[in-house]
């Protein structure tokens, strides 16, 4: 069972909002105080069958309206385990509830018919199941737990070595943890271990992730009120399932990159049934043989994020300052650019979180753009710019294409010589010469600044610039010129009469020389008169994007 779409209606700043979610992983992502936590709130309520308080509805004269479209069975599932006759596939539902009501009204859109609340309450929600745990958990059921451990594992407590019976000992005194927490982590860790890390502190979180599951579990199997039966789905192979939908609220406090990684790709792999240690003891434990989970992940990290933009829902703001989300799940794009986005999503993933993006197509404008933002009093990361490096003028509309359909604003920058075949794109601009080195190269020339230009060049190369007979050459079949006349020498002893001929060696030397530590050298240098207008034109454009949203926003908050 997934939630496939969920429309909002008067929720919070979620006023009218329709969300698309992938079945087994999705990361809610964007700016501060835009509606993230308030969906995962929105979903614990409605699950959890507990009063929306008169604080959360945007307009109390109108009524919360929450539209689900449900799956519930995959193709080849025998049915629900209390009621193998119930084969419907999928179910959409619709609750409503005005401010003065105790209870909201729930009804299946597919039947017309009002359903009882308490129905709802058969959805298993997991809350900000982050690896600690906040405190919630009673100790009889850590207790509880501890001896089902022991009795299926054939270990116990006492047998754990003195030095950890030490740290438990010590930990309780100091702490507010009862003994049976500690025990069931190292009785976990001992069971789950892998061959490689088998003390490693990776797996000591592991086994605090596999203990809050498993605690969560236990108090379901608890509850009269929602019975357990009523929950679980039976496959194609006569397995028990547990349907799950788990949230974790920014895994990123308290771990660094790699261990975010790890475990949200734990819990991937236990809410899809890919560790069969873990299977077994549910199975030993509670009956069960396995979970079909959906995960929904809020993080302002970017190392958090999985590297498939099928599985992101960013939050944006519309024209109208309305909360809207885009999701990765209901993209479609043809075979050539889906195969070229999701090779590179991990590097603009970045870019989720920004006001703008400035896409450019090479290292050498990587390299100096930012410094040249600054120099023009338009600090990216102020603004909120993300640079992207497009690694080539073929990608640059492709990662626009995947970028404007999360509704991020690009400004892209393409070099002269292709202006023809790109003029017709939105938010796209060029180079006023042939690529960025000429127009790098003509621009000092013209504002007087060679000795500049020689500057930049001599500290590059590490003693004075030499046009070689190869840099030569390429520069002439780039610029479609006879390299026959223009013979290899120092830069310094061109002639500064000759405008043309300047402009070839200096042209030829850049050209071949491209890279991020010559753009950074080149963004370090250069005044604002300097900098060649149209790079001036693009930075501005994006610090235009940026700003107007900013300023929207900072109205709205006030």
């Amino acid at each position: 069972m997934y939630i496939k779409s969920m429309h909002i209606e008067n929720y919070r700043n979620l006023r009218d909002v329709t969300l698309h979610f992938h079945e087994s992983m999705n990361y809610l992502v964007g700016e501060n105080a835009i509606g993230k936590s308030s969906f995962l709130r929105l979903l614990s309520l409605i699950c959890k069958g507990q009063v929306i308080p008169e604080q959360d509805y945007a307009d109390v004269t109108r009524p919360i309206v929450v539209t689900l479209e449900l799956v519930l069975l995959r193709p080849g599932d025998q049915g629900f385990a209390f009621d193998r006759q119930e084969d419907r596939r999928t179910v959409t539902l619709r609750l409503e509830k005005n401010v003065e009501e105790f209870l909201p009204r729930l009804y299946n859109l597919d039947s017309g018919e009002l359903v009882p609340p308490e129905i709802i309450r058969c959805v298993r929600y997991l809350e900000n199941a982050s690896f600690h745990d906040p405190g919630e958990t009673p100790v009889w059921v850590y207790r509880a737990v501890e001896e089902k451990l022991e009795t299926v594992l054939h270990v116990r407590a006492e047998n754990l070595t003195p030095c950890i019976r030490e740290f438990i000992t010590r930990e309780v005194q100091v702490g507010n943890r009862d003994t049976s927490y500690y025990v069931n982590i190292f009785l976990l860790s001992r069971y789950l271990r892998r061959q490689d890390c088998p003390v490693a502190d990776n797996m000591k979180f592991i086994s605090l992730v596999a203990l809050r599951l498993l605690t969560q579990i236990y108090e379901m199997m608890q509850s009269h009120a929602a019975p357990l039966e009523r929950s679980l789905i039976i496959n194609e192979n006569g397995e028990r399932l547990l349907p799950l939908w788990v949230s974790i609220d920014e895994p990123e406090i308290h771990l660094h990159p790699y261990m975010q990684r790890s475990i949200l790709q734990y819990y991937q792999e236990l809410l899809e049934n890919r560790d069969p240690k873990f299977c077994k003891l549910l199975h030993e434990l509670f009956h069960i043989d396995g979970l079909r989970g959906q995960l929904f992940v809020v993080t302002h990290a970017t190392d958090s994020l999985a590297g498939d933009y099928r599985h992101i829902i960013r939050f944006y703001r519309n024209d109208a300052q309305q909360v809207q989300a885009a999701c990765g799940s209901a993209f479609s794009f043809d075979e050539e650019i889906e195969k070229h986005l999701l090779m590179h999503f991990p590097e603009v993933k970045e870019s989720l979180y920004s006001r703008s993006v400035l896409i450019v197509e090479g290292e050498t404008e990587y390299g100096c753009f930012r410094y040249f933002g600054k120099t023009l009093q338009v600090p990216f990361d102020y603004y909120g710019i993300c640079l992207i490096n497009a690694r080539g003028e073929s990608s640059i509309g492709k990662i626009k294409t995947l970028l404007e359909a999360f509704h991020i604003p690009v400004a892209a920058l393409y070099d002269g010589d292709v202006k023809r075949l790109r003029c017709h794109e939105k938010q796209v601009y060029f180079t006023d010469e042939i690529c960025f080195e000429m127009d790098l190269v003509t621009r000092l020339l013209q504002v007087g600044k060679r000795r500049e230009l020689d500057r930049i060049i001599n500290a590059a190369a590490g003693g004075h610039g030499r046009a070689t007979a190869d840099m030569l050459k390429r520069a002439c079949r780039k610029l479609a010129i006879n390299y026959h006349d223009y013979p290899p020498k120092l830069l310094q002893h061109v002639n500064s009469r000759n405008y043309q001929a300047l402009c070839v060696y200096y042209f030829a030397w850049l050209y071949s020389n491209k890279g991020v530590i010559l753009g950074r050298l080149i963004g370090q240098s250069l005044q604002a008169e300097e900098i060649p207008p149209a790079f001036c034109r693009v930075i501005r454009a994006a610090g235009t994007f940026a700003s107007v949203r900013g300023k929207q926003e900072k109205e709205m908050n006030l």
